[in-house]
């Protein structure tokens, strides 16, 4: 993944790519090895990056783009789909990005979280206890009249979940390659 991001910031690097290159690389090692982005990296980097756009005058771009990455992803966050890690890490990346950035790299990390997600169960031949647990769900849901979940057994892969910071690293590399998800 790492060989696939330096190989596509040769043709259309993004601002600060190295930099960036290498925040990524270290939040997907920790989300992988430890099932989180902590705080010892989050932080530095994010003021790394207001450090930059201060220094490249477009520090209104950065907060806009922190904010934006924070104001997008807080409910999912609450409702237990992301991590506070992978959030500060989406907020340093529309930081050092901007918005403009920001949404496509979190559009693809969400089709290649979806994939990834999907691969993993069929891998661990889960993903018929998944597809029947969102069935029941919708069933459910339909037929009360009122929001239901069925959740996963506490041991299965889709309780487990898949780090993010995977996702977003090969988000980044689907960005540089391919653009923006709906072009």
């Amino acid at each position: 993944m790492g060989a696939c991001v330096l190989a596509s910031g040769w043709t259309e690097p993004l601002p600060a790519f190295g930099w960036a290159a290498a925040f990524v690389f270290l939040a997907v090692e920790r989300d992988v090895r430890e099932r989180r982005i902590p705080n010892w990296l989050t932080f530095p980097a994010f003021g790394l990056a207001l450090l930059y756009a201060g220094l490249t005058g477009s520090l209104a771009s950065a907060l806009v783009g922190a904010a934006v990455a924070l104001a997008l992803l807080v409910l999912p966050w609450i409702w237990g789909w992301f991590g506070a890690g992978d959030v500060k890490a989406m907020m340093v990346l529309g930081a050092l990005w901007g918005v403009g950035v920001l949404l496509p790299v979190l559009a693809w990390a969400i089709l290649v979280g979806g994939v990834v997600a999907v691969g993993w169960l069929a891998v661990r031949r889960d993903l018929g206890d998944f597809l029947a647990r969102w069935w029941g769900s919708l069933v459910l849901t339909l037929s009360n009249r009122r929001w239901t979940y069925l959740p996963p057994a506490s041991g299965s892969a889709a309780a487990r979940g898949i780090p993010f910071a995977v996702n977003l690293g090969l988000a980044i590399a689907a960005y540089q390659l391919w653009g923006t998800p709906w072009s």
